[in-house]
């Protein structure tokens, strides 16, 4: 199995990494890497063997360095591959090294992804991308760091790696040295300044958002994040037009519900078939999640019946993301 295997199993993070790190050897090699090799002069001619190693799996030496956690390795490999497309390499399972830096929950690491110009509306083969990702397993501190603006300078070794403490504040006490690579100018040309903005929109194959992850996981802290970065709090999903709000009632996450109500969440909201948040909620055996929509003016269903439809029944929610959850 490529990388992090799929998140539809319960399992420790070791047990997600299959790679072949130690096999590493000049017979596994390509000649050169993506953005790097043609430009390198003789001093570096060993950088084809390392940038151009790819295992049985797809991973490349910058998906081993996250996998097994080595820091110092990474360091060095971002230091020649800050701004290059090699970041953004895929493994068989689609992901790229900030895919699986989210998926372990390494904030750290996925700061210095992010600063280097990994992508981060790269999806993986389930279209997630790494906030997608973040959301799924509860890394806060991961999506603290990619929901905010990358730094205007990746490639300057001064301000390029820098950690991230509990509360979002960057730490700079460290930066460990870079060295220049080249630039691709494919990617300079590219706005990507604002990809973090547009992470909050993007939909996985089910069509759901990070906040609609961070909902049907009941995850209250997360869903304040993606709050706070100005997610859509009304955005349906495109199977049944369920909003945020419909699937904290689904979920029974009250204080998710909660929280979506106090932001300003449309209590009033209909999903295709006609149903209102209120409307689930009475089917549901938690009376918090129906006083609680009272409370912030939801209608009472009129000639609701509220249609049964195939996404709104309490035992419906079989989606891949709510199957992941445990």
């Amino acid at each position: 199995m490529a990388g992090v295997a799929c998140l539809g199993k319960t399992a420790d993070a070791d047990e997600w990494c299959d790679s072949g790190l130690g096999s590493l050897g000049p017979d596994a090699a390509a000649p050169g890497g993506p953005g790097l090799g043609a430009e390198l002069g003789p001093e570096l001619s060993w950088a084809p063997l390392v940038f151009g190693y790819v295992t049985e799996d797809g991973d490349t030496a910058l998906h081993l360095a996250v996998i097994h956690q080595h820091e110092p390795f990474l360091d060095f490999l971002l230091g020649f591959s800050a701004g290059t497309e090699y970041l953004d390499l895929q493994n068989d399972l689609g992901q790229t090294a900030l895919h699986l830096a989210a998926i372990l929950g390494e904030a750290s690491t996925v700061e210095k992804l992010y600063a280097a110009g990994a992508g981060v509306l790269v999806t993986e083969r389930g279209g997630h991308t790494a906030l997608h990702l973040a959301c799924r397993v509860r890394a806060h501190t991961c999506a603290c760091v990619l929901l905010q603006p990358r730094p205007s300078h990746p490639r300057d070794a001064s301000d390029t790696y820098i950690t991230q403490s509990q509360d979002c504040t960057p730490d700079t006490s460290h930066a460990p040295a870079a060295v220049d690579s080249q630039p691709n100018p494919e990617n300079e040309e590219e706005p990507r300044d604002e990809d973090w903005r547009l992470q909050l929109e993007a939909e996985n194959y089910d069509g759901h958002t990070p906040l609609h992850v961070a909902v049907i996981h009941k995850d209250a802290e997360m869903v304040r994040l993606l709050r706070d970065a100005g997610a859509d709090l009304n955005k349906p999903e495109p199977t049944c037009g369920r909003t945020p709000l419909h699937l904290a009632v689904e979920a029974q996450a009250a204080s998710v519900l909660e929280l979506l109500l106090k932001a300003g969440a449309d209590p009033t909201a209909r999903m295709y078939g006609g149903r209102t948040p209120l409307g689930s909620a009475l089917l549901r055996p938690n009376p918090i999640l129906a006083r609680l929509l009272r409370a912030h003016g939801a209608p009472e269903p009129e000639d609701e019946d509220d249609k049964l439809s195939p996404c709104s029944s309490s035992g419906s929610d079989s989606d891949s993301d709510n199957r992941d959850e445990g």
